[in-house]
């Protein structure tokens, strides 16, 4: 059995100004020389399958992730920044016979390389290309997939980013394309997927921040040998409110506090797991 939890992380990269979403991916970048350092906590509850756009209960019990992202950026120019995401998660499995289980580990790091191409402060817009390249670290292999810490694939996504503002209010959207890797363990090929993301940031004051998200995830079907499996090749979109709290320090640093919560509100399609919500909390500062 395979096990999704849709986890759309922001790959954020602020200003001293202002902050930004964390699930839907934003186009700044760093300035040349700067760093920022993140840490992201999530969690989450899954005891449903998704049969036909209905949730049904999973045979297999139930099972929860609590993962922690650390993250380091980079400004390699004023309009380049590279990260490294290295997540370490930690699985609880209850079985139907009330058995329970846990398994914690190394999660699957994530390299990216952002670049923004326009930059138009008079009209508060910008725009950029980002490329990523995630890792199979994650231990998957000889595992029950509840306890799995990786995905077990390689995958690359290519992905297009812009923000608008518009009083006060900064729209953000994304949209990406992964390309999943193949599981030769179990002889399948997962689908490839589809992201695409909406958010609105609006300053309540200049320290507190309103945001709220709509995640989406197309994911196509999964293949073996004998072609297109069944149950699998879904698509959801999750809405995501929460808040942050911005300390802006001298000499362009920066200090973050945020906290939300993700829920899916649409679901279509086929999959083994969907999750019932995702709780996070997170912060970052920038030196």
């Amino acid at each position: 059995m395979r096990i999704y939890v849709a986890l759309l992380l922001g790959l954020a990269a602020a200003t001293a100004a202002m902050a930004t979403p964390w699930f839907t991916q934003d186009p700044r970048t760093l300035p040349e020389d700067k760093w920022r350092i993140e840490e992201h906590v999530l969690f989450s509850e899954v005891d449903s399958a998704l049969v036909d756009g209905d949730k049904v209960p999973l045979p297999a019990g139930k099972f929860s992730s609590l993962t922690a992202h650390t993250r380091i950026r980079y400004g390699v120019e004023d309009n380049l920044t590279v990260f490294l995401d290295v997540p370490w998660v930690r699985k609880r499995w209850t079985a139907p016979s009330g058995d329970v289980t846990t398994a914690d580990g190394l999660g699957d790091m994530l390299l990216l390389a952002k670049g923004k191409y326009y930059d138009n402060k008079a009209e508060r817009s910008r725009r950029a290309w980002a490329v990523s390249l995630k890792t199979h670290t994650g231990d998957a292999r000889g595992l029950a997939a509840p306890l799995a810490q990786g995905s077990g694939t390689t995958d690359f996504s290519l992905i297009h980013l812009w923000e608008k503002g518009v009083g006060n209010t900064t729209w953000y959207g994304s949209l990406g394309y992964t390309i999943t890797g193949d599981r030769p363990d179990l002889d399948r090929d997962p689908g490839d997927v589809t992201m695409f993301n909406l958010a609105a940031e609006h300053k309540l004051n200049p320290n507190w921040n309103f945001v709220w998200e709509l995640n989406g995830r197309y994911e196509g079907n999964t293949e073996d040998a004998s072609g297109l499996v069944a149950t699998t090749g879904a698509t959801t979109v999750s809405f995501s409110p929460g808040f942050q709290y911005n300390r802006p320090k001298p000499g362009g640093k920066l200090l973050t506090l945020e906290a939300g919560v993700q829920v899916p509100v649409i679901k279509h399609g086929d999959a083994q797991a969907i999750q019932d919500y995702l709780l996070y909390v997170g912060g970052y500062t920038i030196f």
